[in-house]
């Protein structure tokens, strides 16, 4: 008799069989594109790669002392865990002195490695990992300790050996971050690389874009960033895909498909630009982007292309409309007038500004406004420099100097770094540099010596009494010695004392004051670039042809260098926009970017780009043609104005790679790696240096030295006139009867 079937055995068969048919719809309604796609927008991670060539450090640092120490510090997000981070330290040595030697890698107080270094030479290359927590400071503190034991007694001082460590540029600092933790406008703008990318519209921009890029761009500039330009791409242009690769399950997608790899590429439709945004190519990727109408209706115009091509695999196309309200919102709606915000664009995060944004976003990340940019978006009315000299001085303090003492065997260096702008506002200039020190009195009865640097350049120095009270320096600041970045070092030097060498030297306190200050000062134009710095730091005119528009990114680079260089404040100037060929009359203390100025005298005539003329009073200095990758600058007048008249020479300027300041003579030849050139037509001594203790904005005194003994002759000849004069009416008096 056979056996009963099991009925809840057969329910639960059934119920298997209805569930797995019902899976088979849903797993046919995902696909590998919109798999893909999903985990793109989950995708947050950025990867950074820092030099020490990009922090400015462009030369290589050598250590050569006994005992020798070099700090680095190097930028990383605020507060933010880094990931897969490793300094790779770079470097060589040479021993040539017998005895130990050793190095010491340290990483916020932490030893890395320490290592013996044999005789003769080698090199150290090497990849050390870091510790991957957030750093609140925002830098990663590298340290190099450089150690020769070289049968120094106790007492003597450390000395330079024939044992040297010689640190490269390329020392670097590789990790990733999380973009998502990045939550404010100012850590976005503290986390920028040495060298962003600033996004415009195009190649052809209209005025208002076009003068907020160049202000943003010279704000980065003086933020020490080495910024470049580049037009978000149209159908039509090269780009280049070399190590572009499609994600997996979108290489099928013809937008794709034609990117992976192929080295130079024409864009041949819109498609292609939305896919370079999917895959986060360079081609379309930037750090600062100004957000004009014009790059609004490329987004969408790339990302419609792109969603059609997707319209066949419904779930490609739910999930790119999702990827696309996330990651491009700015392609969603135009930010409002004045806006700066943080957004997502593509697989990076960039600072985008309204395309009336630029002066206030110039102003609102200046140094002294931006710790404030706490949110992700703003809406800023005005951001002008504070007024910082109305007590008469900028403290050192206020521009990051410490206020702390600290202890001095031998020699110590109080040092502290700032930009240009953040002693140049209101139209005014350092011209007095004031500095508080006090010192203990040490073992010797030598007494210590103090001297006050400003950009390597010896501006004074004093024998302290070194009683713990406060002493006074006090310099002048003389033109040829600013820069874009201004480093003042105070150095510390004492006679180290031990008593038949049977003691170990000991540091004694010292300590720069924080009522230390500089002091700023307004001059007159003399017709020189020193002259002119407090003028085009105040309300100037930023003059540019009509055709810089139509090639934005090429021109924008060059106004930045030149606009940075000359000290244009980038929230007070007034671009105006000159029709080709006709002349313009300033009505503001200038900078002509190749416009011909009304009434002016050059003395500088660049024609066609390729001639260069040089006239002197009385003769041509200078006529040559065949010149590439030159420009040239040059103090003029015009119209009852002061400004600086620019030329290029040959197709392509000459932008250095390294920033500078014009602050000599009245002319400037610039090429490759700076000015190569400078003349003072009407003091050709100014190129010497003038003076200890002379200002830079009383150099006039120079000029009329003449004046002296011009003086001291009249005065001689008035007073023997009045003796001949008092003698004849003496003698007058005797001849009356």
């Amino acid at each position: 008799m056979p056996k009963p079937t099991s009925l809840p055995a057969a329910l639960a068969l059934c119920r298997t069989l209805m569930a797995a048919g019902l899976l088979v719809p849903l797993g046919a309604m995902a696909s590998p594109a919109g798999d893909a796609l999903r985990q793109l927008q989950g995708d947050d991670w950025v990867t950074r790669n820092t030099t020490l060539a990009d922090l400015g450090i462009t030369e290589p640092v050598v250590l050569s002392n006994s005992d020798a120490r070099q700090e680095f510090y190097l930028p990383v997000p605020r507060g933010v865990p880094i990931a897969d981070a490793t300094l790779n330290f770079d470097a060589k040595y040479t021993k040539g002195e017998p005895g130990r030697t050793s190095l010491v890698l340290w990483a916020d107080g932490v030893p890395l490695n320490a290592q013996r270094i044999a005789d003769g030479d080698g090199r150290i290359a090497h990849g050390y990992t870091v510790d991957p927590r957030g750093r609140e400071i925002g830098f990663l503190r590298v340290g190099v300790d450089w150690q020769s034991e070289i049968a120094l007694r106790h007492c003597e001082s450390n000395r330079a050996t024939a044992n040297a460590l010689t640190i490269s540029p390329q020392t670097r600092l590789t990790y990733r971050y999380d973009a998502s933790a990045i939550g404010n406008l100012d850590d976005a703008w503290g986390t920028l690389p040495g060298k962003p990318t600033l996004i415009v519209g195009g190649a052809k921009l209209d005025q208002q874009a076009f003068d907020s890029a160049w202000r943003v761009g010279v704000a980065l500039e003086r933020a020490g960033k080495r910024v470049a330009v580049r037009a978000f791409p149209s159908v039509g242009d090269e780009i280049d895909t070399r190590g572009l690769q499609a994600p997996t399950g979108l290489a099928q997608i013809p937008a794709f498909a034609s990117l992976a790899d192929n080295g130079a590429h024409k864009i041949a439709n819109a498609a292609e630009i939305g896919a370079l945004l999917v895959m986060g190519a360079p081609a379309v990727a930037g750090d600062v982007v100004i957000a004009d109408a014009a790059l609004r209706a490329k987004l969408n115009e790339a990302l419609d292309a792109l969603q059609a091509q997707l319209a066949s695999d419904a779930d490609a196309a739910a999930a790119f409309r999702s990827w696309r309200e996330r990651r491009v919102p700015l392609a969603g709606a135009d930010l409002r007038s004045k806006e700066i915000r943080l957004a997502a664009m593509g697989r990076q995060a960039v600072i985008a500004l309204a395309a009336d944004a630029g002066a206030q976003g110039a102003g609102a990340f200046d140094s002294a406004w931006r710790r404030i940019l706490v949110t992700r978006q703003v809406q800023v009315k005005a951001a002008m420099p504070p007024q910082t000299f109305q007590d008469g001085g900028l403290r050192l303090t206020a521009l990051g100097g410490s206020p702390n003492s600290f202890n001095v065997v031998a020699s110590g260096d109080w040092t502290t770094t700032f930009p240009l702008a953040a002693v140049s506002a209101d139209g005014r200039m350092p011209g007095e540099l004031v500095m508080d020190v006090s010192a203990a009195p040490g073992a010797s009865s030598t007494r210590p010596v103090a001297s006050v640097f400003w950009n390597g350049i010896l501006l004074a120095a004093k024998q302290l009494d070194a009683d713990g009270r406060p002493e006074r320096l006090t310099a002048r600041v003389p033109g040829y010695a600013l820069g874009v970045t201004n480093a003042v070092r105070v150095t510390f030097q004492r006679q180290p004392v031990s008593v038949d060498c049977n003691e170990i030297p000991q540091g004694y306190p010292v300590n720069v004051l924080p009522t230390s200050y500089v002091k700023p000062e307004k001059a007159e134009p003399d017709g020189t670039f020193v002259g002119l710095l407090p003028l085009l730091a105040g309300s100037p005119q930023v003059i540019v042809p009509d055709s810089y528009l139509a090639d934005a990114p090429a021109n924008l680079r060059r106004l930045i260098g030149i606009a940075s260089a000359s000290g244009i404040s980038t929230a007070r100037a007034e671009l105006s926009v000159a029709p080709a060929g006709q002349a313009v009359k300033p009505t503001r203390p200038f900078l002509a970017m190749e416009v011909p100025v009304e009434g002016a005298k050059p003395m500088v005539t660049v024609t066609d780009r390729k001639q260069l003329r040089i006239d002197g009073r009385n003769t041509t200095w200078l006529d040559i043609s065949g010149l590439e990758h030159l420009s040239s600058a040059e103090v003029i007048s015009a119209s009852g104005q002061d400004g600086v008249l620019w030329h290029t020479l040959g197709q392509q300027a000459g932008m250095p790679d390294a920033p500078f300041v014009l602050n000599r003579g009245n002319v400037a030849l610039i090429g490759a790696t700076g000015p190569v050139a400078w003349i003072d037509s009407a003091n050709p001594d100014a190129s010497h240096p003038p003076g200890a203790g002379e200002s830079a904005f009383f150099e006039w005194r120079r000029y009329i030295s003449w004046g002296v003994p011009a003086i001291s002759v009249a005065l001689l000849a008035l007073i023997l006139i009045l003796i001949l004069a008092t003698r004849a009416s003496r003698r007058k008096k005797q001849d009356r009867p």
